[in-house]
């Protein structure tokens, strides 16, 4: 009994693993740190980040919406990547580590949304987050969610 249920748990982790690695399923990362602040700016350039910022969320709830949306966002083709993107996101942590540089595309009320890493040394990779997490991002950036 106990090694029908070793082979079972070995064919599940398998499966898991195999899985994972599904074209389209890639999701961004984030440091394995504390989320002290997220910025929001205009976009303005693709060679840096606007340091003047519109948005400052340094409260919990706020600043885990962003977290699950960016750690939810999963990769797909460039072709998501049409146009300039709305915002620049600074993902800034707690501790002395490096800041996230990410580029945001925001969809529209119940649209998916587009996120990018900052800068292209990072790599060229989309990442489209659901409805769900961008109706949150617009609530949060837009004055009265529109």
């Amino acid at each position: 009994m106990k090694r029908l249920l070793m082979i079972m748990m070995l064919y599940i982790t398998a499966l898991l693993v195999g899985c994972d690695k599904e074209p389209g399923w890639e999701t961004m990362q984030l440091l394995d740190e504390q989320v002290a602040e997220i910025r929001i700016s205009a976009f303005e350039t693709w060679d840096e980040m606007n340091g003047d910022p519109l948005l400052s969320f340094k409260d919990e709830k706020a600043v885990i919406a962003f977290e699950e949306a960016i750690l939810a966002a999963r990769k797909k083709p460039d072709d998501a990547k049409r146009t300039d993107p709305n915002y620049d996101v600074m993902v800034i942590y707690a501790q002395q580590s490096p800041i996230h540089a990410i580029k945001l595309w925001l969809g529209e009320e119940g649209q998916e949304s587009v996120f990018s890493y900052g800068f292209k040394d990072w790599g060229e990779d989309v990442y489209v987050v659901s409805a769900k997490h961008t109706d949150r991002m617009r609530e949060l950036i837009l004055p009265e969610g529109r």
